[in-house]
């Protein structure tokens, strides 16, 4: 969703570092050769500067590796949502126990599709938790600096930014939406009903016009979490609400006990919308992981909590959760999301606990996968809906799994490759934007002040 370290602080360069005997960590030197290819040299390192935080610069300090790691994860989240949409489009009876209440009819699977539902297959490829992951990181990485340092400043600069910082990107992909529909290139309405998809029927109808593109574009969709031109745009009211509360989380949490924030975080989304209340705590949640130490617990209780992350984030109405569905006193669907948020958690919590994640989620292409994740989770639906499903619609004379894992593969390389100068051209400019418009208010309000 949103970039890992979102102040678009500028540091003196990595050049500068290492000459000066400070020498780059292994995780910090892939990152750094990962976005090289990314744009022209001059392009460079305006995206490692909107990028990396002090804290992912600090060579051979310790902490380095963890936030690289957190953004390696939030990638894969990226990841996790798009192959949840995808495999929805194209084999929708592998998420018949993960949302029951779907469609009344579910297409039969074959015994591949099978081993997706079960973990930790079914934990990779579930939107749902990759959402909740994106939540938890939101909490932790906007409120870090806080509470490493004190500074209420860091939250009043950081609630200026956050509706530029997310709203231009937003409305960036729904006129990339818009523009593929006007063209008559949308086509998930056509395999529908061939892949048994009642998803797919919900988006793109003959009835959007030019103000409601407009209207999702400039408000609707950041405000209201209104999705009609692109699916994952219903969790980003949630991010915005849920960011303003993880600063008001994170303030109070160093004068109240945690438990009086949390009534008080629970009476809050409560109010906002009883469906979104898992989703606003994990906000909470990743505020409170900022104070504690996970790298600290014993190793057993690591293990312990990433085993109990990989269980919960496939939760479902499987046979495997029934212990846990039958002890519930809610209904499943509210259960679900509250499952999905405490393995997140625990995901999150594992990251920051254990060396061996933070230098698998810190070495390949998971912090180009970091860097890429918000201009991914934008873009791959209408790239699903309308390049997806004709790939589906050339390659079902060959048959219909032939066709699913074409197009699942297309539309992952496809996002990736346009995510690249997505995010050099609105996601990074968007922050710039954001820096901008901080700067103006915090300097306008000192000016009136002084007056």
């Amino acid at each position: 969703m949103d970039a890992l370290y979102p102040n678009n602080q500028v540091y003196p360069s990595v050049m500068m570092l290492h000459s000066a005997g400070k020498p780059m960590s292994r995780a910090f030197q892939l990152t750094f050769t990962s976005v090289a290819f990314v744009g022209r040299p001059s392009r460079n390192r305006r995206i490692i500067r909107g990028r990396v935080s002090m804290n992912a610069m600090a060579a051979g300090q310790a902490g380095s590796g963890r936030f690289i790691a957190l953004e390696g994860l939030r990638g894969l989240a990226a990841v996790g949502v798009l192959l949840s949409h995808a495999l929805f489009a194209v084999e929708p009876g592998i998420f018949k126990t993960m949302y029951p209440l779907a469609q009344a009819a579910w297409p039969e699977i074959g015994w591949p599709a099978q081993l997706l539902t079960l973990p930790p297959f079914s934990m990779l490829i579930n939107g749902s938790f990759a959402v909740c992951v994106f939540f938890v990181l939101s909490g932790f990485v906007l409120t870090k600096s806080f509470a490493d340092t004190g500074n209420a400043s860091v939250l009043v600069s950081r609630a200026i930014r956050r509706i530029p910082r997310l709203g231009i990107p937003i409305a960036a992909s729904i006129v990339f939406a818009g523009t593929i529909f006007a063209m008559g290139l949308m086509r998930n309405l056509e395999v529908a009903p061939l892949t048994g998809s009642i998803w797919l029927t919900w988006y793109y109808p003959s009835s959007i016009t030019a103000a409601t593109i407009a209207k999702e574009a400039l408000y609707e969709s950041l405000f209201l979490g209104k999705n009609k031109l692109n699916s994952p745009l219903w969790t980003m009211s949630i991010e915005l609400v849920g960011s303003y509360l993880a600063f008001m989380f994170a303030f109070a949490a160093r004068w109240f006990t945690f438990a009086l924030v949390t009534v008080f975080a629970a009476a809050l989304s409560f109010a906002i919308h009883i469906a979104y209340l898992p989703f606003a705590l994990s906000f909470g949640v990743g505020v409170l992981l900022t104070r504690v130490s996970p790298a600290k617990w014993p190793h057993k209780a690591k293990i312990a909590i990433l085993l109990a992350a990989i269980y919960l984030g496939g939760f479902s109405n499987d046979i495997l959760y029934e212990p846990i569905i039958k002890l519930s006193p809610i209904d499943f669907n509210p259960l679900k999301d509250a499952m999905h948020c405490v393995g997140a958690t625990f995901l999150v919590a594992s990251v920051l606990a254990l060396p061996s994640l933070q230098r698998a989620f810190s070495s390949y292409f998971f912090p180009l996968l970091g860097r890429l994740s918000f201009s991914v989770y934008l873009l791959h639906f209408p790239i699903l809906c309308s390049l997806g499903c004709f790939v589906y619609l050339w390659t079902i004379q060959w048959g219909h799994a032939i066709a699913a894992s074409s197009t699942v593969l297309i539309v992952l390389v496809t996002t990736i490759i346009a995510a690249v100068p997505f995010q050099r051209l609105v996601d990074v400019k968007s922050m710039e934007i954001a820096k901008r418009v901080d700067q103006y208010l915090r300097g306008f309000l000192r000016k009136t002040a002084e007056a």
